[in-house]
């Protein structure tokens, strides 16, 4: 099942998409480290990470 995250930080336009769970959480942890200089706690990355079923 993919998995979707989009930034919710400002007028941010990261947005990813992937089948696996782990490199969303990686690519994110990425984006919020370079791009806005902070972190992302585990419980809102697990509660922003979406579960996008397919038609």
């Amino acid at each position: 099942m993919p998995y979707r995250f989009s930034c919710s930080s400002g007028n941010c336009q990261f947005m990813v998409r992937s089948s696996s769970a782990d490199e969303v959480e990686r690519l994110v942890r990425a984006h919020v480290r370079m791009t806005h200089g902070s972190r992302i706690a585990p419980a809102d990355l697990e509660r922003e990470v979406e579960r996008i079923e397919l038609a």
